[in-house]
């Protein structure tokens, strides 16, 4: 038997003056703002202030509590023991060399230490970003070889070309974020919708595995750029089948059944008791590299390892800016999509450890970790949700857990970079199917996605299949492209509906839906759920019409009405009848009163504006139209909730010279009970 408890049901007594705008104003003036744009201030204190604000890491340091400094350590190790088989792989899937995955875990992180606020953000190799970068490089390097043909090229310097590419596209990228940092910029990432991220990490996973294909197999695959991209590259895979090297289908099949093993069985579901999740990744890596070297996997059975890796630090130098005006355009894309997977997964961070971020300061550090690493030869960097989730786990608890992981890495850098010389290809590329089976996975999110947004379906089935069938750069203007399209469309479609007073409750409920709900006998009260600008005020304008009454249907107000229950009886003023006098049906037509339309009863329209946060010109001019038509069959306008944008707009543009002011009402109880005195 159901033993829930009883909620018991309070009543509400509210016992107040009636307020007009006017009647707010008077009694609780507004203190404006100061309009100055500008204000500078000196003060030692201010500068200081302001230094720190920039350069996080001061702050963080002087402000260091000791107790945090092993969660920081172990949280900085684990992570690091991740960044270096990300790097690796995500090298080669950047179509560069695994150091230069390496070279792109080390600077990036370093530099976000110092600007960053987030002990949770990550920043490093990325798969998204990598597979971007090797869309450019690959189409840039084409198009130079081409230009050469003539010229007999080196994969080496083929490769010296990319790396030059990928360093001007990350030059690019961290410069934007920079300037979208110093101008405080973070709020365009609201216009990037939830719907076009998943589908565009969703299908930049497919893209991703279709490139770890062939280095699973070991086969060649023609790199391919533009239209129809992954079919000609799975046209080419099959093509190409029987020359599979069985010993790498091996090792990659064996590789990826023991990473989500452990990583499903073991780190998931043990999640809560293991301290540090066992690092399999690293341990992966370590364990094929020792059993390749010492089996001779590339003379025996021909394996592909990964080959010389240098060691040291490389010198700076200048990006390539010969293909400025092409990498340009793809690095505002990329310096976009850095910002929003980076962001979002950042204040997620924030909502669940419950501390504020700060978003402009989150694009500077992105922009500074991004420039400055350009000069070493690093490609674009991000954040990577497993390593976020990681410091999230072990209760990472300021920036400076990066100090660990960088010590490991420059470690890795000067010393033990040759040691993973003998590391199969394969199992890097297992390793990167691994980690974007969750992205992979989005498609179980489409029935939710379904159910609660049809426009938000529409999107990201739309952004998978145009990354699918053309190629990421235009699946990106399309997904945003169409996102914006979803919000005008919708705006088209907002909806507006009569609202009804419950007697003797004081609530106002939507009479679409409660249509057993009767109507007050002279007011009508209409609810418009969208702000009131160019796009969407003459839907406005037809839904009070339809919803409410079309005053083009009135007759003027002139004329003699005798009202039964069901009825209204129309007299025109010609008919000359006495009060007493038998009303025929030669002198009279009989107007059936309905739910909807009960013309010659409604003398009052009461326009809730709660909604209208944003009115522009054409709401203005609107209005007007709606009060001069509704006036002139006796019909008059109130406006009640109006938000204060709204009213200073309609002040600013001589509304209230055709609309008494007393007529805009603090809220729609006030305006109905300002009726019944």
């Amino acid at each position: 038997m159901d033993q829930s408890p009883i909620i018991p049901s309070y009543a509400i007594s509210i016992n107040r003056n009636i307020y007009t705008q006017n009647d707010i104003e008077d009694e609780f003036p507004q203190r404006r703002p100061e309009q100055s744009c500008w204000k500078f201030k000196c003060s030692p204190m201010c500068v200081l202030s302001s230094i720190f604000s920039f350069i996080p890491i001061l702050h963080a340091i002087r402000t260091y509590n000791r107790r945090a400094a092993l969660n920081d350590f172990l949280a900085g190790i684990s992570v690091a023991f991740v960044h270096l088989p990300q790097g690796l792989g995500f090298g080669l899937l950047g179509s560069l060399k695994p150091i230069h995955g390496i070279y792109s875990t080390f600077y990036p992180v370093l530099l976000y230490l110092v600007f960053g606020t987030s002990p949770h953000v990550s920043l490093g190799t990325n798969a998204v970003l990598a597979v971007l970068t090797a869309s450019v490089v690959e189409r840039e390097a084409k198009l130079w070889v081409d230009l050469n043909n003539h010229t007999v090229i080196s994969d080496e310097e083929i490769l010296q070309y990319k790396v030059g590419i990928s360093m001007m596209l990350t030059f690019f990228a961290g410069a934007i974020l920079l300037l979208m940092g110093l101008l405080r910029l973070g709020f365009l990432t609201n216009y990037l919708a939830v719907s076009f991220i998943g589908g565009f990490t969703t299908v930049s996973a497919i893209h991703i595995t279709t490139s770890e294909i062939g280095k699973m197999l070991n086969i060649e695959v023609k790199a391919y750029s533009g239209t129809g991209k992954i079919i000609k590259t799975f046209i080419e895979i099959f093509s190409n089948i029987k020359k599979t090297n069985i010993a790498d289908l091996i090792i990659s099949i064996v590789s990826i059944i023991i990473l989500l093993t452990v990583k499903i069985f073991v780190n998931e579901k043990y999640k809560a008791r293991l301290k540090i999740p066992i690092p399999i990744d690293l341990i992966v890596v370590v364990l094929s590299t020792i059993i390749s070297y010492v089996s001779n996997f590339k003379g025996v059975y021909g394996v592909a390892i990964v080959g010389d890796i240098p060691t040291g630090m490389p010198p700076p130098i200048l990006p390539n800016f010969e293909s400025t005006p092409r990498v340009a355009k793809d690095s505002f894309v990329v310096a976009i999509l850095i910002f929003a997977l980076t962001i979002s997964m950042a204040k997620l961070m924030a909502k669940l450890n419950n501390y504020e971020l700060n978003n402009n300061q989150e694009l500077v550090a992105y922009g500074m970790s991004n420039l400055f690493s350009s000069f070493f030869q690093c490609f674009p960097a991000c954040l990577s949700p497993p390593r976020t989730m990681l410091l999230n786990d072990l209760n990472s608890k300021t920036t400076l857990n990066a100090i660990t992981s960088s010590i490991f890495i420059l470690i890795v850098l000067l010393a033990a970079g040759p040691l993973f010389q003998a590391l199969p290809v394969s199992v890097l590329a297992a390793m990167i199917v691994v980690a974007v089976k969750d992205l992979l996975l989005q498609f179980r999110n489409l029935p939710n996605i379904w159910r609660a947004s049809k426009s938000d379906f529409f999107v990201w089935v739309l952004t998978v299949l145009v990354g699918v069938l053309v190629d990421l750069d235009i699946c990106i203007l399309v997904g945003v492209g169409v996102s914006i399209f979803s919000v005008i469309i919708q705006n088209q479609w907002a909806r507006g509906y009569p609202l009804v007073q419950v007697p003797e409750k004081g609530i106002l409920l939507d009479k679409t839906f409660r249509g057993d709900l009767g109507d007050q006998s002279e007011v009508r009260i209409f609810n418009f759920e969208s702000q009131l600008y160019f796009l969407n005020a003459e839907r406005f304008r037809n839904l009070l019409r339809n919803e409410i009454i079309c005053p083009v249907n009135i007759p003027q107000r002139k004329s003699h009405y005798l009202m039964t229950s069901k009825t209204a009886i129309y007299i025109p003023e010609d008919a000359n009848l006495s009060g007493e006098q038998e009303v025929t049906n030669d002198v009279i037509e009989e107007v059936l009163i309905s739910d909807r339309y009960q013309d010659e009863m409604i003398r009052f329209i009461i326009i809730n504006c709660v909604n209208m946060t944003y009115i522009d010109m054409s709401g203005v001019n609107i209005l007007k139209q709606v009060l001069s038509e509704y006036d002139n069959v006796g019909i008059q306008l109130l406006l009640a909730n109006v938000p204060t944008y709204m009213f200073q707009t309609l002040e600013q543009s001589d509304f209230f010279k055709v609309f008494p002011r007393e007529h805009v009402y603090y809220d729609v109880i006030d305006a109905i009970e300002s009726l019944k005195l």
